[in-house]
């Protein structure tokens, strides 16, 4: 593999990382107990919980092992588009941050408390804020890409199956439609430089106006802004100009998405339903597009009744789907929280981030 093109960077600080007060990782637990609860009892809390008690350890061991490459298709998808840039990362610290940023973004509404930390790791590391802001941009272009191409799957699956007379499909098309739409807008909008850092002064200068009110500092300058989106076009830039990198990040993305799919079907396996692996894919598709609306941490409750109700849907026992969906949830939700921000302790304690 070629040699990555350097890039002049400098340092840039960012406020220390800090963990949730115990007080809102409280009220997000009771928030996850009682959704939990409430889909188990409307699906009826005795069956449900003796699929639970019961589940085969083997395939919960496989939920385990998915949601771990998960992370790691996750850390090499970043490391190559870092690369892009001329930073080479170590992959286990980076391994850390990325299960630290997924662990707060469940903690956290927006995920922007992932995208601190994140930018702290990088940040520190001496990448500047405009090249760190083009390296989250490629990594959620390839994501959508890879994320397209699963809904295609879902869809072509229910087209192909008997499930498929009873589809919207002009509703559908609209949401094809509009998400092309969408997509379209944004790379026409990047296409104008000029639109773009007229934004990001607006953007900084409201930012700057709202913290001055704060703590009486101004913390806009224009030269900073105009440094910031040349460091984001040239890595940009440098991206076309290596598509092999963005190819192994789009290859990793759609390996993450295919972890959560796979940890799914094991789940239904685990509780002693076999499902075929193309309508665990068109649940999973299904249920992610629905839930990535919803404003909640992790999308805490949404996820549940979305993967419970879309199961039944397609004939599976409401016992069965809502046990398998409390499976798959406190593997893939609970699981990466206290690793993560035990490795986010452990990257503050080296000063990492």
């Amino acid at each position: 593999m070629e040699k990555p093109h350097e890039i002049p960077i400098e340092a840039g600080s960012v406020s220390p990382t800090r963990s949730p007060s115990r007080h809102r990782l409280v009220v997000f637990l009771l928030l996850a107990l009682g959704a939990s609860l409430l889909v188990t009892f409307f699906a009826g809390s005795a069956q449900t919980l003796a699929l639970l008690v019961n589940a085969n350890l083997a395939y919960v061991a496989l939920i385990v092992l998915f949601q771990a490459l998960r992370y790691v298709a996750m850390t090499i998808s970043t490391r190559a588009v870092a690369e892009i840039v001329g930073m080479r990362v170590p992959p286990v610290p980076l391994f850390e941050a990325t299960v630290a940023a997924s662990a707060a973004n469940r903690t956290f509404v927006g995920g922007a408390a992932g995208l601190v930390i994140r930018g702290a790791f990088f940040l520190k590391r001496g990448m500047r804020g405009g090249t760190f802001a083009a390296v989250e941009g490629v990594e959620d272009v390839v994501s959508l890409c890879a994320m397209a191409l699963m809904f295609l799957s879902g869809v072509t699956i229910v087209a192909a199956s008997a499930a498929g007379s009873a589809v919207r499909w002009d509703v559908v098309a609209i949401v094809i439609a509009g998400a092309v739409a969408l997509a379209s807008g944004a790379v026409w909008f990047v296409r104008h430089r000029e639109w773009v850092e007229r934004f990001v002064n607006a953007l900084a200068m409201g930012t700057s106006i709202l913290v001055a009110k704060l703590t009486r500092k101004h913390i806009y300058r224009h030269d900073r802004v105009r440094r910031g989106v040349n460091d984001f076009y040239r890595a940009l830039a440098l991206a076309r100009q290596d598509p092999l990198r963005v190819f192994v990040a789009f290859g990793c993305a759609f390996v993450r998405l295919g972890c959560d799919w796979i940890a799914l079907y094991f789940a239904f396996r685990a509780v002693g339903y076999p499902v075929p692996l193309g309508t665990v894919l068109l649940i999973f598709v299904v249920s992610s597009s629905v839930a990535t609306i919803a404003a909640v941490p992790g999308q805490i409750g949404v996820i549940e009744a979305t993967l419970a109700v879309t199961s039944t849907a397609l004939g599976i026992p409401t016992p069965v789907a809502v046990s398998a969906t409390l499976l798959y949830r406190l593997v893939s939700y609970w699981l990466p929280v206290p690793f993560g921000y035990a490795f986010a302790w452990d990257l503050e304690r080296r000063g990492l981030v």
